[in-house]
Order: structure tokens, then sequence, then C-alpha cells
């Protein structure tokens, strides 16, 4: 069931006020104006969690038992995030994000993913793919969390600001000018925001990267190493369990070879000590792992890229095109290649799948949405079109003037 907030809560809805609204033709928000986050879990206790980090924000907090009292709010009211527990009864947090973004008046709504418990790499890429634009696991650290959450909230204020600003070009008054020049000032505002979000979830990412990799790896290789003792004490015995205690490594051992492959992707470990190209050369063989498809990656020895913030770059919008391709175009072959000419590099992401249909929304998604402003950071082009033999062809392009590199 959900709990909003009453009117005696709230004077603004006693008196008919929409705190919140992001339809054109209605006033922006101003800092002071209430805005609303929607929280769904299916434990009220986590609710209450979640209420007393972002309580002292002064935001105004919806709760949402299920699936269906999130989607009665949404009907309601417009928020400016939405804050998802993925483990519900019934529709769980995925199938609702699905359902969200296929409502116009809600698709595009920033969504948090809540879960208890590490996901594989495939659950959390489909988590992202069903909308996502962050993914926290529980127990939460309460600054970021309400950092991450306040980030959107200024966001959506911009968004509605720009709407504002908007209608007032659209009457041209004399305040043209004084428009113009606070409307450049807000869409700079706004893309310092977005670098903002793109780095806590990078960095968050990473946290969990490592935490997998230096944590879970290395007690799944002790406990492995435990029941390799065990076996020999067993052998010893000649007990008919060896049989089972060596099941169990086999067991433990591709358990740590998935945990890294998962760490590798939220984390490219070796993409500052080694390039990335051996990065790139990882996620393809992890995509062969993990999804039992065929991806070959090519990449040039005359080029090694120095810089950091141009390989993350480069790296996430392979990760992110190789997920639409596995995803949306149920690809069975996909070729990653970074090619050299016309003075600048090119990274190309070819698959074999359905490509994409006019009726399709991954070219407005937020994975989309993303790549592209990973892109422009870069000052780079990014391009989407059909594969010359079928599929769909991903090509990032970067003038050598934008990139520091070393020659072999």
């Amino acid at each position: 069931m959900a709990y909003p907030l009453s009117e005696a809560e709230n004077p603004d809805l006693a008196n008919g006020k929409k705190t919140v609204d992001g339809d054109l033709g209605r006033p922006g928000l101003s800092a002071r104006d209430t805005v609303n986050i929607l929280l769904v879990d299916d434990d009220a206790r986590n609710l209450d969690v979640l209420e007393s980090i972002l309580k002292p924000s002064g935001h105004r907090l919806v709760r949402a038992g299920t699936a269906d009292a999130a989607l009665i709010a949404l009907i309601k009211d417009n928020f400016a995030c939405i804050v998802l527990d993925i483990q519900m009864p019934g529709m769980n947090g995925i199938e609702l994000a699905r359902l969200i973004k296929t409502r116009k008046r809600s698709q595009y709504i920033p969504i948090i993913f809540l879960t208890a418990y590490f996901q594989e790499e495939k659950d959390v890429l489909q988590g992202y793919g069903a909308g996502a634009v962050d993914y926290l696991t529980k127990p939460l650290n309460p600054e970021i969390f309400k950092s991450k959450v306040d980030v959107f909230v200024e966001l959506f204020r911009t968004t509605s600001a720009l709407t504002a600003a908007n209608i007032a070009l659209e009457q041209r008054t004399v305040e043209l000018a004084e428009v113009n020049a606070q409307l450049l000032n807000q869409i700079r505002e706004r893309q310092q925001l977005e670098a903002l979000v793109l780095n806590i979830s990078e960095r968050e990412q990473q946290r969990i990267g490592q935490d997998l990799h230096d944590g879970l790896c290395q007690q799944l290789t002790g406990i492995k190493f435990k029941n390799r003792l065990l076996q020999q004490k067993l052998a010893e015995r000649k007990s008919p369990e060896v049989r089972d205690a060596r099941e169990i490594e086999t067991l433990l051992s591709d358990a740590i070879e998935q945990a890294r492959n998962q760490a590798l992707g939220l984390h490219p470990v070796r993409l500052e000590a080694e390039g990335l190209k051996t990065a790139l050369h990882e996620l393809a063989a992890s995509i062969n792992d993990v999804f039992g498809i065929e991806c070959v990656c090519t990449f040039p020895d005359s080029v090694v890229i120095r810089d950091h913030d141009v390989a993350i770059h480069f790296y996430r919008i392979a990760q992110e095109a190789i997920t639409n391709a596995i995803k949306h175009g149920k690809a069975k072959k996909i070729q990653l290649q970074m090619a050299e000419r016309d003075g600048g590099f090119h990274l190309n992401i070819q698959d074999d799948g359905i490509g994409f249909t006019g009726t399709q929304s991954a070219h407005n998604g937020m994975g989309m949405h993303i790549m592209n402003y990973r892109a422009r950071t870069l000052g780079a082009e990014l391009n989407v079109r059909p594969g010359e033999n079928g599929g769909t062809l991903v090509t990032c392009s970067l003038q050598r003037a934008n990139i520091i590199v070393q020659k072999n």
C-alpha cells in the first residue's frame, strides 16, 4: 500500500497547488518549492530508513509498498526521482521499471535501484537496460545515497526552470535578451550536474568492483584452500567423501572466475595499468563467458591511449553498446574494433542482431543518452546506424587533437 502525505501535512495540497509539474505551460520550480520523491519497497522498515535519510532535505516523500501503489502514485504526481527496491513480491523492481519507462508521463524519471545483495553482471546490465541510472546495494551509505538524490532533485528543478524559460521565449517579450542569458547559464549548470551524476555512478561502480575483487574473491580463494586441505585428509583416510570435496573445489573455482569477471565489468582494474587495449579484450572475453555470445576484439598495436578519462569513456561506450546489442538486437556475434584513420581514432561495435526499428525506444533510452553524453565530454562524435550486412553499427570517432597517445 502507499503512504502519501495528507493535506494536513502538506498545505499546498489542500490549496489545490501542484508542487511539481513537468508539463509545458506550467511555471518552473524555485529552490524553495517542494519536490516529490517516490520510495518503493515492500518492507515498511526499509521505507522508514529511506525516509530518515531524506527527510532533513525537506522533500515530499511518497511511500509505496507494492508495484500497484507506485503506479497509482505516478498517475497522481510528478516525481524528481524514484528509489526502487528490486526484490519485491509479484512484480519485481526491474519489471516495474520497464512498465514505468513505457508511459509517456513517467518515462524520463530517473530510477535508483536498491538491492540487498550483489547481483550477477548480467542482472546489473539488465537493471541498467530497464532504465536505471544507478544501482546501490544495502546497507546504504547515507551520505552517498542522499547526495545522489539531491543531484536528481537539482536536475529536476533545472529542467522545470528551462521549461519556464522556453515559454517566456515563445511570448517574445521585452526581456528576451535576459531570458536567453539565463537559459545559457542553466544549460551549463545542467551539464555540470550531469557530469557530477556520471562521476558519482562511476566511483560507486569502481568501489563495488574493487570490493568484489579484493573481498569476495579473496574469501572464496581462502575457502578453496581449506577445502583442498580437507581433500588431503579425506584421501589419507580413503574416505568416499573425497569425491564430494573435489566437486566443491570445482564449484569454488567457477564462482571465483565469475566473481572476477563481474568485478572487471564494474571496475576494469587494468585500465590504468595496462591501457584500453587490455580492458577491451577482457570485456570481450567476459561477454563470451557470461552470455555465451561470440565477441571478438581487434585493437591496433601501434597506439596506446594513456589518457585515463578518454580510456574510461571509450570503455563504457563499448560496454553500453554491447549491452544494447545483446538486449535489444538479440545478437549472436559482436565485433569490437579500435581503428586509426583520417587523423582520428574510431571505436566500432558491430553486431549481427535484428537492428533497431522505428518503434523501439533504445535510441532514446537512458543508455543512449549516457553514451552521447560521454562522447560529447570527449569532444567525439557518436553515430548509430544499420550495419552494411545487417545488425547495428555504433561508432565513436575522436580526432587526434583531442587525445593523448603514445606510439609503441
